[in-house]
């Protein structure tokens, strides 16, 4: 053990301990494998405060405490405390100020002043929100954008009749009386104070239970003051926030608008669904013809009369894709989309033209004086007649089809039935059953009924009866 130790250039086994033990009256020499100067690298000076050295490290510190202090949590609470007094003096001005208008009604320029006062107000209310939202979380809503109403007239009258105005104008009513409160907690807890300090002579013997009752106030003021933040945020909601009939009316059009997003996916899965499969048995067709097996002839029209029709059924599909565009595009910027011309019992013609031509024997039949049909009513039977001939085609293939439009007293009764397909290997595909389902939802929503299934003779029938009565 003694001569390990006294042995020249030996390292310590111990991790933790030096890397080489030097002999009596010997100075440190540098061990194989490391350079003189490393020991002086090792031993820098490694600087241990963090304060900021530059511009830019103060600037991020200072919004990194900033984004501390006014988020939600006990310093935005503080915060919204020592807010309390000057949006309490604030808001007594604007009553001032609104009273003072009142008056000077009198003299013919107190409306113009009442407006600026409410405008004014609806300002503040602003403000208050952003307050409640940043600095105590909650949640609240933005509230009605009088400016946004188009024109200067219409702006006025939301401004005076809008309950939300109104309602803001009860919010600095409450503002006052929060600092009001506020005022008063802060006065009689320094009084409090001060006579404990000052109004009683100090000694060794009374100096503890005085810090304790001093304390005690202080913590019974900030108790207080917690309380007052807690009613602020509780009430903030309920007059700064939508009104009830806000909320209706916003409840109502978010279900109108879920409705017409419905919708437009239901007539964007039936158009486009059916121009493609139409699409794909004309170009079967158009490739059948042009490749002809044995020694059939040619048949170069029939072609060029498939491709025409692939082209009219793309055209559409587009057209439909960008009608669904343009309408979730103004919806989602608050705007009304523009009509569109549905589709009638008059453009069952022309569908089934194509589908004739691309090889499906489909045969019309619709009763005469079907003018007065109700337009909903009509879109919906010809939706019905689309998606039957697109699930032949997905289905069946090409087999003998009969689509019929029958009115029976207050009731229209549209079939879509086909014969047993012939050839299996010339459906386009089975699609996702989406389509049966979207047209039973339709069908139930105006009071109609849906039946689909087998037929005796092996074909497939599709029969919604629909009421005329009321539907218009």
């Amino acid at each position: 053990m003694i001569s390990s130790v006294s042995a020249p250039d030996v390292r310590a086994d111990h991790p933790a301990g030096p890397t080489w033990l030097p002999r009596l009256g010997e100075a440190r020499s540098t061990p194989t494998g490391e350079s003189p100067d490393g020991a002086e690298r090792q031993d820098r000076s490694v600087p241990t405060t963090t304060f900021p050295r530059s511009a830019a490290e103060i600037g991020l510190a200072l919004r990194a405490v900033l984004v501390t202090a006014v988020s939600p949590g006990w310093p935005g609470r503080i915060l919204y405390a020592l807010a309390m007094l000057p949006a309490g003096a604030l808001g007594l001005a604007l009553y001032a100020a609104l009273f003072g208008s009142v008056v000077a009604v009198v003299y013919g320029i107190g409306l113009l002043l009442i407006l600026l006062v409410l405008a004014t107000i609806r300002g503040v209310a602003g403000l208050e929100r952003r307050m409640l939202r940043t600095l105590l979380g909650v949640d609240i809503t933005t509230g009605e954008r009088v400016r946004r109403q188009p024109g200067v007239r219409a702006r006025v009258r939301r401004l005076v009749t809008s309950a939300g105005t109104w309602r803001a104008v009860g919010w600095l009513g409450a503002r006052v009386l929060l600092g009001a409160a506020t005022l008063a907690v802060l006065f009689f807890a320094t009084v409090f104070c001060v006579a404990l300090r000052f109004g009683i002579d100090w000694n060794v013997l009374n100096a503890l239970p005085l810090l304790a009752l001093m304390a005690a106030v202080v913590l019974v003021a900030l108790l207080l003051l917690d309380l007052l933040v807690r009613l602020a945020a509780s009430v903030g909601p309920r007059l700064l926030g939508d009104g009830a009939e806000q909320q209706i009316a916003a409840l109502r059009s978010s279900g109108r608008r879920l409705a017409d997003r419905n919708r437009l996916a239901r007539d964007l899965h039936d158009t486009i669904g059916h121009a493609l499969t139409a699409s794909l048995l004309q170009a079967t067709a158009a490739r059948r013809t042009l490749s002809p097996a044995g020694d059939a002839p040619v048949q170069a029209e029939f072609a060029r009369q498939a491709l025409q029709h692939i082209e009219t059924n793309t055209r559409a599909a587009l057209a439909e894709l960008d009608r669904a565009l343009t309408v979730l595009r103004a919806e989602d910027d608050g705007r009304d989309p523009a009509p569109f011309a549905a589709p009638a019992l008059a453009d069952l013609e022309e569908l089934l033209a194509g589908l004739r031509d691309g090889g499906l024997p489909v045969a019309l039949t619709v009763d005469a004086g079907l003018d007065d049909v109700p337009h909903a009513v009509q879109e919906l039977a010809y939706r019905v007649v689309q998606e039957g001939t697109t699930n032949v085609l997905r289905h069946a293939g090409t087999p003998l089809t009969v689509a019929q439009v029958l009115r029976s007293g207050d009731t229209l009764a549209v079939s879509v039935s086909n014969e047993r397909p012939d050839q299996q290997d010339s459906r386009p595909g089975p699609g996702g059953g989406r389509g049966l389902a979207g047209l039973h939802e339709r069908t139930a929503a105006v009071g109609g009924t849906l039946t689909a299934g087998p037929t005796p003779r092996g074909g497939f029938e599709l029969c919604v009866v629909l009421p005329l009565a009321g539907a218009a």
